[in-house]
Formats: C-alpha cells, structure tokens, sequence
C-alpha cells in the first residue's frame, strides 16, 4: 500500500501554521496522553482552515501509516457557501471530496471508497447542520426527495407509492417531479437496493417510537395523506404542514442511514460556535443525538475514537457585560467540557479561574497569579492553540488605523425624525430615534419590522389621516424624484458622509478598483492619489433594514452619476442601454463584426504588449504605444503591401487583422485560436442565440476564401491595433493567465480561458451605466465612412488601455490562484484546471446582476391612503446576507461574496452581523465601517478580520509601494509572485511567516475602521469604551462577571499597567515552535 506523504501539504503552510497543525496532530495522536478532541482558535484571518489541511494530510499518512484502508473525513461548518469557500482550501492536493454529497441525507447513494492494495480509500464529506442534523418540517432539495421516494417504492412495493397523489406529496415545488424520479432511478436504484435493509431498519426505529407516542406507523400515515391529497390541485395549508413532517422523518431516516455507512476518523468542526448545540451532552433533539453518535464514534477494529478538530476564532463567548443573557464563564465551561470530555479536568480549571481572579483582584497575591496563569496555560494547551498577529506589528496595532467622523446633522434629517416620530405615535409604536440614527426613509425600506407591518396595517384599515401625513418630503421618499435621476436627500448623517466619502475618492467614476501596482503612467482618474487610495467598503450595522436602503440609496447615486449628461433620464426605463457590443444580425447577415476585435484571443498582439511591466522610471502610456506600435507596424507591413491606397476605407480590417497576423506568425495555433473563439459564450439577453456563432462563422469564411477583396487599410489601423494589445479584453487575459498559471500564451486552455473572459467584459461593457461612464470618459471615436458616428468598441479598447486593465487581471488572477487552492502547481494539468476556474471567477464577477428591492411609496389617493410597491436596484453597493433558507438566496450571497472579492462593482458590501464571521472580504477591501458599533469589543475585532487576511489588499498595497522600485526588469512571469517571494527574501530573522503575507506594515496603507458618529449619541461614549476594554478583556479570558472584572482594572491601573499585566499574566496559547525538517522547511 503506498503511504501518504504530508510534506507537499506540510510546505505549503507558513511557519506558524505549521507549528499549529503539528501541534495539534501531535495531541490527537500522541502515543502516551492523547486527546481526542482539540480546538484551533486562532485569531480571525490567520489560516484556520490551512491549518485544518495541515492536519489532514498528517492524519492520512498515520493512517496510511498504521494500515487503515479507509480513511472517513468530514468537514462541518454552518452553511453550503462557506462550505464552497474553504472545501478546496481544506483538502490535500490529490484528495476530491465525495461527488454531489453535500448532506447526510444523500450518503445512502454515495460511492464510499474502501480501498484497495494500490491505496486507501479516502472519503470527504462536507456537510453542513442545518441541511443535515436540523431538519425541521423542511422539504429538503428534490434530490432528497427523490430518493426517499425511491426508498418507500422499494419497501412498501404494495403501496399508493407511484399514484398520482403520492408523486404530489414528494414534489414540493420542483417542476416534472416524475421526470425526476425517473433520472434519479437510473442514477440511485442500484445503491437504494444495497442499502435498504439499513433504511427499513430505520422506519422500524421510527415506527416503535411513534407508536408509544400513539400515533399510527409511517406506512399507514403515508396512505392517509395519499387518500387526502387525491383529487386536490393544491395541497391546504394544515394537510402541508403534516405532509413536511413526513419527508421530515424520511429524510432524518436517510441520514441516519447515511452517517451508520460512516467511519469518520477525522471530523472538523468549522465556526462549530454557530452550532454548538450539537455538542450539548444534555440535549435529547434528535440532531443533537445523531451529532453525538458521530463524535463519539469508536471503531472497534483499530481500537480507536473519532478525532475531532474544532476551528473558530470565538469559540465561546469571549467577553460578556452585564446584563447580557448569554454568559461567558458557562459558555467557556462547556466548550472545555466538551474538550477535555472529562469532568475532573474542568473542575480543576475551574479552581484556577476563581484563583487568577483573586490574584489579580489582589496586589498582594501578584505573584501568584503568574504560577496559576502557567497551571491554566499548560492544562488548556493540551486540547486548544491560538495564534494572534498584534505582536507582530512594531506598535502593536495589527496595521489598524482609526478614523472618526463626527456628523452633523441637517435641518432634513431633524424634519425626517420628527415626521418619522410622529407617525410612530399615532401608531402607538414608541420612539424610533434607534431606526432613524441608522437609516433614512424608515417606512419606504423597513420589511418586517413592527413599526412598518403595524403602518401598513393602519393604511390598510384607514387608520392614518391622509392630510399631508403621507405626501413626499421628510422622512418619504419622492418617487418622482428617483424617476427623474434627480438628487435624493440622504436625510440621514451617516449615508450622507458615506456617498461624499466615495465622491471624495471619485468611486463613482471608477469601473474597478485601481491596481496595486500599475505599469504606465496614462493621467487618468485612476492614477489619482483620491482613487488610488480607495479600497472597498464593508459596512456592518446592527438593523436588518440597512443593507436594503444604504445598498439601493448609495447604488441609485452611483447610477445618477454615470448618467449625468447622457439621453438616459428615467430610472424606470424599459431599455436604458443600447446594447452598443451585441451580435446584431441585418437579416441573416453578421452586422456587429468590429465586435469580433474585442473577442478573438490574439497570441501575437498578445505577445507583442507589456513584455517589461517594470523599469526603474515608470514609462508614459504614449511611450508604451510608440514602442508597440512599432513592432506592429513592422509585421503589418506584408499584409498590406498589395492592399488598395485608393477607394473607400474598408473597417474589415480592424477585426480581420488581427486574425491575419496570427496566421502569418502562428499558422500552427489557428485551428486552436478558432476552437477557442468559438467556444461556447455567454449572450446577451437581446441577442439572437446564434449570432455569435454565425460572427465567428462568417469570419472564419472570410479567412479561408483565396481572395479576401479587402479595400484600403484604414489610416489609424496600426494605433487600433496598438490598443488591442495593450488593452483588448482577450489579449490581456491571455498574459494574465500564461503568467499565474506558468503555461505559455499558445496553450489552448489559455485561450479558451480568454475568450470566456473577453467575452464576460464584453458584456459587461454592455450594461447601460457602464456605457455611460466609458462614453463619457473617453472622447469620441468617429466612423471614418460615416462621420460623427463614434464606434463604442474602440472606446472600450481604448478605456481598458488607460486605466490599467492589465494590471488589475495580473494582480487579481495572483488573488484568485491562493483563493481557490492553487498555490502551487503539481503539473500542467493543475495548471490548465487553475485557468478554467479563473475564468469562471472573473465571469461570475462581471456579470452578477443587480438586487431588486421592493420600496413602499405610501401617498394619498381619494380619501384614504395606499401604498405603491415600486423596485430599487443594487449594483454599485449589495445588500449581503439578507436572511432566507431558500437555495436561491444561498446561491445570491456567493455570487455577491465571489464579485465583492474582485476588483469590480459592488464597491460596498452592507451587512448585518451576519457577515462577521466565517467570509473572506479581503481580496480588494481593507476598510470596514462600524455603520453601528457592536456592544462587543471583541467584535471590533471580528468585523476588521474580515478584510485582514492573507494578502489582503491592504498588504498587496504596501508591497507594491515599497519593493516595486527594486524589482529586476526581465521579470516576464507572476509579477506578484516575485514582489512577495522578494517581500520574503527581506523579513527579519526574528519574525515569522506572517511577515509579509499578512502583515506589512511598510507603506501607507492600513487597514481602515471608520465609526461614523452623531453627537450627543451613545456610540460617542462607547466607542472609547469598546477600545479602552480590549487590552483588559484580554486579562478577563475564562472568567465569570467579565465587565466586572475589566471596570476594576481599568479604575485601579493606567493603561501602562494593563499592558503590563497583560504581558504578565495573558495566558498564551501559541503552540510550540517546531525546528523540524520532516516538511522541507526549518527556522
């Protein structure tokens, strides 16, 4: 049996990540005083999950190791999104989870490897409690059902099961459920065969459990609910609810069949503080009880239980006030119990606790309170690590930089609160003042809140007076307004500094977030030390009704902006862009050829741009076209010699030349260079589906024929083509992709890998605000046969040239490749895999599309009053998170993470705590703004986590500021690779591998908290509390009454002493350095 080797996975982690995951093997498997149970609690953004694969790859070649020919790893964390975000992360190089088994409901079908003499078997499953543990009276997916279906069918072959009224029960709201059936029986029924016997076991538990509840068995309750559905086209709301409670107990049944079929050697608790439930001894739910049978698995062949690894940077409340329910010292018991699994060892802990405190509560027991913090310290290591990266920074500071806005407030907003204020007193509703601090146009945006439900319930009953109570104006938002792209008052303090914040770094002018490092010089906005110096926004607040109106308010001035002086003036048109790069047809004739020049994946053009992107003196964008332009000519001049000087001008030439010169220079490449310009293209929803098809057809036709019939070269053929080289879609996506993936630009997976990103930017450049801001922005581009006509695509050429799109792709493509596991290459296969899911990435990012928000226009009609439900779009700012348990939504907040994390629109993520935890915002954001600060304070801590990760913008910012002038001039591959390898090669001995790749505070970028105030406000007072505390919480780790204890610090000592007594007496949990050279790698 070959033995898995961890040291390709061992290398790839940094130093103290290292440390962590041996660490952590070494206590799971210790030979003498193992543990079975052990928490990563390393600060927000160091690598849990890393570390996580670290441990994975030991673990697999132990098991190797011993003979085990099975190996059963899962991976818990508490959605399917951040399941998608880390899976690729978490697994070693040449391990693939389990195929289309995301819940244990689905494992009874899975193909479980066992392995065999030419290797183990090595089954991942990632899973997540709410779709496997917590069912609920959920239907679950139809896949799901399917099999439940299949299931029954099999063991009740007499049943109504295939009746008309039993295919209605199952299909909840899946279109052809039949049809589905029928797949899902080609595909499962080998599987359900095998393993029904397990699954009628499982009925039989259920039934007998029923049965002393008395209530009838399933078979006989599956037949009353067929009876009553029979005849009925749709099932009433009391028949539904009993009909959810029965796929409820099916699917619970599938996944106990499912987790008995598992022999988890590892499983990995991801954010477990989400659902710690689960991990409560004294809970009886059934999903806490299948939970504990999976922890607790003991497989009596090898003689051993199921290692557990828990990750989370707050996994326990980690600091509680007074008068807050939820308490830290119990809920620090509990996770150690569930730890240690053994009640002395926590009672110990205990006694020390209570002791620390009277030590430090007492000066003259000071030095006591040294030896208990290294009893707690060396007990605790045992089963728990945490890393922080503060003292890596000369000041401590972590690179943080605050920035306070005190606000003022404008006569509107007064107007607004007192309008707001007096409805909510009609309406018996309280003081709003809370709402109104937080967010304008309360009763145009609020969803489910009691005051805005209570009011359209009032409306509705004609309660309210309709006199002026209800007309636009403070505190109503103008739909009239908003149609007409006419200013909007913010009528609040913090949106209004947040729009003048973007203006001040002209975000509205800006199709993408500038590069970090740019290779010319072209005296656009871009450049400016405004918009160079803009990072995205993650703005956090506390109401659920703020990322509604902020994303929609911020997004319509975005849209306002661009339009500013073009035809479009009303919000609400139909068509608002003109589709300016379809694939038009005139007939069944191709009419949109020019378009072909931002699509045809050309490797010369592509070889003959930015061939040096670093020179000691940064080139001019004129010195860069001369240099090309040169080249270009040079080639051009054969296929033009025979070419008419007289006649009309022939715009053929503009796509056709390019295609031209890759056939006289890689005649080789052109049955590729097609295959990858004909590779299956998004459209655009105006465009006939085969128009493209018949675009690269009818190209290709004028390609092959021996006389091309062209006319005269226009005159400025050579400056289009210079654009196309340095800036065309297609041909920057080729260098991009040829230098993070190491393959050369001819490889067909590169060029495929263009084409789908041209065409994403193609249509990208076809959304309405967008054609505004690049019309606008460059001048106009006439039509040599027809005068005064600009020619759009050359625009486009031209705006993606001057503001730097190739070195934006350069460096967002070196984010995506660590982002999506690709931080190093075994061979060309990964490589060629790596361009695919780049493309994908980039794709996903152009074209999300905007967020509809329903918006209530209440407004006097007749004698009563009505509301009009009108639609705001979000595309410039996003609403993140908006809660629902629907897989569309699910399947909305990736796609917004996926977009926010790339250099495009949204520019603003606006979110509820929902975003704190467990989502990486870092790629191209390093500012968060506390919209409302959290009574937390170490919740400051978790929401800036959130943008302080592993070559964050912020560090990317930095490197580039500082080591960009000593780069070598010949560099021709991953530009980043070589600013970070060489951010490396000049770390100090004395620091750890967190230098640079998280923390390099050389340069002026830092990472930004923005806490914008009201006067005489509650946050102006909290906000010096919050910071004051997190040096004393930090002493109040594992104690009861926190805030007590933190208030007598602070009182009794200066700050200087806190910091002193946090050096002393801070129980550190950092794992031992490893000097190892198992892994290739030593200090």
């Amino acid at each position: 049996m070959t033995i898995y080797d961890a040291a390709k996975t061992m290398s790839q982690l940094k130093d103290f990540q290292r440390d962590t995951a041996e660490w952590v093997f070494k206590r799971l498997f210790d030979e003498e005083n193992p543990t079975n149970r052990f928490l990563v609690a390393d600060e927000v953004g160091l690598g849990k999950t890393i570390v996580a694969k670290g441990v994975v790859a030991q673990v697999l070649q132990h098991l190797h190791g011993v003979g085990d020919k099975r190996h059963d790893i899962v991976y818990i964390c508490s959605n399917s999104s951040i399941a998608r975000q880390n899976i690729k992360k978490l697994v070693p190089r040449d391990v693939e989870p389990l195929d289309n088994v995301e819940r244990l409901t689905m494992l009874p079908v899975a193909n479980l490897k066992e392995g065999d003499e030419k290797g183990a078997g090595i089954n991942l499953l990632a899973i997540s409690p709410g779709t496997s543990f917590a069912f609920g009276q959920s239907l679950g997916k139809y896949q799901e059902r399917v099999l439940a279906y299949l299931f029954i069918k099999e063991l009740w072959p007499t049943s109504d099961v295939g009746s008309g009224a039993s295919i209605k029960l199952f299909e909840g709201s899946a279109a052809n459920f039949r049809n589905k059936i029928s797949n899902g029986r080609l595909t499962y029924q080998t599987q359900v065969k095998k393993n029904i016997a397990a699954f009628g076991h499982q009925i039989k538990e259920i039934d007998a459990q029923r049965k002393t509840q008395g209530q009838i068995s399933l078979k006989k309750e599956f037949e009353k609910l067929c009876s009553e559905i029979k005849g009925k086209h749709s099932i009433p709301y009391e028949l539904r609810r009993r009909v959810n409670e029965f796929i409820g107990t099916l699917r619970r049944a599938l996944a106990t069949v499912g987790i008995n079929m598992l022999k988890p050697d590892l499983i990995i608790l991801d954010e477990f503080q989400r659902f710690k439930d689960l991990m409560d001894p004294s809970a009886t739910d059934w999903a806490s009880t299948l939970a504990r049978q999976l922890f607790s698995h003991y497989d009596e062949e090898s003689g051993r239980g199921t290692k557990v690894l828990l990750l989370s940077a707050t996994p326990y409340r980690m600091y509680a006030r007074s008068g807050e329910t939820d308490d830290h010292f119990a809920d620090f018991l509990n996770t150690c119990s569930f730890l240690f699994n053994d009640p002395n060892d926590v009672d110990e802990l205990k006694k020390d606790f209570n002791l620390l405190r009277l030590a430090m509560t007492n000066t003259s027991r000071s030095e006591d309170a040294s030896a208990i913090c290294s009893r707690i310290q060396q007990r605790l290591s045992l089963v728990m690590a945490r890393t922080e990266r503060l003292g890596v920074t000369p000041d401590r500071n972590g690179m943080l930089e605050e920035h306070v806005h005190h606000l003022p407030i404008s006569v509107e907003d007064l107007k607004s609160y007192a309008r707001i204020g007096d409805i909510s007193s009609l309406l018996k509703q309280g003081e709003p003042i809370d709402y109104w601090k937080s967010s304008p146009y309360l009763f145009n945006f609020m969803d489910d809140y009691k005051l805005k439900t209570t009011f359209k319930e009032a409306m509705k009953q004609r309660a309210l007076p309709p006199l002026e109570s209800l007309s636009p104006g403070p505190g109503l938002l103008d739909w009239s307004t908003v149609e007409n792209y006419q200013p909007v008052d913010a009528q609040n303090a913090r949106l209004r500094w947040l729009i003048e914040d973007l203006h001040s770094h002209q975000a509205f002018d800006l199709l993408w977030i500038p590069p970090s490092l740019r290779y010319y010089d072209s005296g656009s906005v871009y450049e400016s030390e405004a918009a160079t110096s803009f990072t995205k926004r993650v703005i956090f607040s506390g109401w659920a009704v703020v990322p509604k109106a902020v994303s929609s308010l911020t997004s319509f001035e975005a849209e306002r902006q661009a339009f500013r002086g073009s035809r479009i003036t009303e919000y609400g048109a139909d068509n608002r862009g003109d589709g300016r790069l379809v694939f038009r047809m005139e007939g069944n004739r191709p009419a949109s050829m020019s378009t072909m020049s931002l699509m045809w994946p050309s490797v010369s053009l592509a070889n003959f741009g930015l061939q040096n992107r670093t020179a000691d003196q940064r080139p001019t964008l004129s010195e860069i076209r001369h240099q090309i332009s040169t080249k270009i000519e040079e080639s051009l001049k054969p296929l033009v010699t025979h070419s008419p000087t007289t006649g009309p001008i022939d715009l053929s030439w503009y796509w056709l030349a390019p295609i031209l010169l890759d056939e006289a220079m890689s005649p080789d490449l052109m049955d590729q260079l097609w295959k990858a310009n004909k590779s299956e293209q998004a459209l655009d929803e105006n465009e006939p589906i085969d128009a493209f098809t018949k675009h690269s057809a009818f190209a290709q036709k004028v390609l092959d024929s021996e006389s091309k019939n062209l006319g005269r070269p226009p005159t400025d053929l050579v400056e289009v083509l210079t654009e196309i080289a340095i800036g065309g879609p297609a041909t920057c996506a080729i260098r991009s992709l040829s230098a993070v993936s190491g393959l050369p630009t001819s490889n067909p997976n590169v060029l495929k890998a263009a084409s789908r990103i041209a065409n994403a930017f193609r249509l990208f450049f076809n959304k309405a605000e967008v054609t505004a801001i690049v019309s606008r922005e460059m001048s106009l581009v006439p039509d040599e046969e027809n005068s005064g006509r600009e020619r759009y695509w050359q625009q486009v050429l031209q705006y993606c040239a001057t503001n730097h799109l190739q070195a934006v792709l350069d460096e967002h493509m070196h984010t995506l490749r660590d982002w999506l596991g690709f931080s190093s290459y075994i061979d060309d296969v990964k490589r060629e895999e790596a361009v695919g899911q780049f493309a994908e990435k980039i794709e996903d990012a152009l074209s999300v599309r905007s967020a509809n928000f329903g918006v209530d226009i209440p407004h006097v009609e007749g004698r009563g009053n009505k509301i009009n439900r009108k639609t705001m779009r979000a595309n410039f700012a996003a609403a993140y998170g908006q809660r629902s348990d629907d897989e569309k939504s699910a399947s909305r907040n990736e796609s917004l993470s996926a977009a926010f994390n790339s250099p495009f629109w949204p520019f603003v993520l606006v979110s509820t705590s929902i975003g704190q935890e467990g989502l990486d915002f870092h790629l191209w954001s390093h500012a968060v703004v506390h919209w409302n600060l959290p009574s937390n304070p170490v919740d400051l801590e978790q929401r800036e986590g959130r943008v302080h990760r592993y070559k964050g913008h912020v560090v990317r910012k930095n490197i580039a500021e500082t080591l960009a002038p000593h780069l070598p001039s010949d560099i021709t591959g991953d530009i980043w690779e070589a600013l970070f390898n060489m951010a490396a090669e000049r770390r100090l001995s004395t620091e750890s591998e967190m230098v640079p790749y998280w923390v390099y505070p050389q340069g002026s970028a830092k990472i930004e908290r923005h806490v914008p105030l009201l006067p005489f406000s509650r946050d102006a007072s909290e906000l010096p509390r919050l910071k004051n505390s997190l040096a004393a919480y930090r002493l109040a780790f594992g104690q009861p009454r926190q805030e007590d204890l933190v208030e007598f610090l602070r009182r009794n000592h200066s700050e200087e002493d806190i910091s002193e007594l946090v050096k002393n007496f801070k129980i550190d949990l950092t794992p031992p350095t490893s000097h190892s050279t198992t892994w290739g790698q030593s200090r």
